[in-house]
């Protein structure tokens, strides 16, 4: 991004779903207290504000050099690992909850999990990938 103006409007354009998403959060561990809830809230919470400082830093530096960087590629696996657990929380807790009553619920939850499953072990076989280009310069 060459225009200071777009990456200060792309900032303020993403700053707020992640405020919002991260204020959900709070709010659900604040009204549903257990243990489960907290791990799950803390997990999600961590691995969102992650893929937030991401996004700011690739709009402020615009370095696109560090995309094929293994250190961010394995900061990301740990942030998304964090993620991934949260929702498995979250999905567990779903299913026996009354908002599950209607059968298209479970079926959208278990659409959403498949992607989410794909999604992470694209990203594994990719900061894996990474892991070999650089094991084999050595």
């Amino acid at each position: 991004m060459k225009l200071q103006t777009l990456k200060i409007w792309s900032l303020v354009a993403i700053t707020p779903v992640f405020m919002a998403i991260i204020t959900r959060l709070v709010w659900e561990l604040a009204v549903n207290f257990s243990t489960s809830g907290l791990v799950m809230s803390i997990l999600v919470i961590i691995a969102l504000a992650g893929v937030w400082a991401f996004f700011y830093y690739l709009a402020l530096k615009a370095n696109l050099g560090i995309i094929h960087s293994l250190p961010v590629w394995l900061v990301g696996a740990v942030l998304a690992t964090g993620g991934v657990v949260g929702a498995v929380i979250h999905f567990m807790r779903f299913i026996p909850s009354p908002e599950c009553g209607l059968p298209w619920s479970l079926v959208i939850a278990l659409l959403y999990f498949i992607a989410l499953l794909n999604a992470y072990f694209i990203l594994l076989w990719h900061v894996w990938s990474l892991w070999q280009k650089r094991r084999g310069k050595e």
